[in-house]
């Protein structure tokens, strides 16, 4: 499996599209962590808060990278050669995620470089954050890579995955407003919960411009990502060592 995990990581530095989101990670929070980038509000608060902000742009890229990377592997018949050297479709899908894993905290990185040049400093408050925030990444990324893995299909799965990704952004933007009017405390309970199960919903909880009634604490949020990665990564495991490709 570390083969397979190997030859990924391989072509995951030379793929022009993960290398140019890296790029794009670094130099779009410098831009807004040092207070170049030209809207208002992003002017204000601190630093640490810019380049907190910018971190969600990584949930869009990952919606159809992650999809892409993979489902080409099925496309040029990478998956097929590997089966017939004699690795298991669950030593693929396995070495597949911890690639796409990979992937992430290569981006982290250059995200946090652009921050800290953009005048960000670490503390303990922004080290939580930055923290929660990848680990709900993560999660969201073997949501992404279960779709891809099990359909196979670029065009369908990268759909799905962008379907996906909207349906979060929607329920950031109608759950504050149907949060904010929650009266009962078991239903407001319920619906942080919901709110948050996905990577959007914690990260606006943690920016600045979040509102109270949206954030279940700091420990929910890790559970929630927790159990989020636990069904995405076994769900795909179900019927694969008979799947047959076509």
């Amino acid at each position: 499996m570390f083969n397979i995990y190997k030859g990924n990581l391989i072509r995951l530095v030379k793929n022009f599209l993960f290398i140019g989101g890296c790029i794009l990670a670094f130099a779009i929070t410098f831009t807004i962590a040092s207070g170049r980038f030209p809207i208002d509000f992003l002017q204000a608060g601190t630093p640490e808060d810019r380049t907190f902000f910018a971190s969600a742009a990584m949930v869009l890229y990952f919606s159809f990278f992650t999809t892409i990377f993979v489902s080409v592997e099925y496309q040029d018949g990478i998956i097929r050669n590997r089966i017939i050297s004699g690795f298991s479709q669950i030593e693929i899908y396995v070495a597949s995620l911890f690639a796409q894993y990979s992937a992430v905290i290569i981006m982290y990185a250059a995200y946090l470089l652009g921050g800290v040049l953009g005048g960000a400093r670490f503390n303990l408050h922004f080290l939580k954050l930055l923290g929660i925030f990848l680990l709900s990444l993560l999660a969201y990324v073997t949501v992404t890579n279960a779709i891809a893995f099990r359909i196979k299909k670029v065009v369908f799965s990268t759909i799905l995955t962008m379907m996906l990704f909207n349906a979060c952004f929607n329920m950031v933007m109608f759950g504050n407003a149907i949060l904010n009017f929650m009266e009962n405390e078991t239903a407001l309970k319920i619906g942080k919960i919901i709110y948050n199960i996905h990577s959007l919903g914690q990260w606006f909880s943690m920016t600045p411009f979040s509102f109270d009634f949206t954030n279940p604490g700091y420990g929910v949020m890790i559970v929630l990502s927790c159990l989020v990665i636990i069904p995405a990564f076994s769900l795909p495991l179900i019927g694969l060592k008979k799947r047959e490709l076509n």
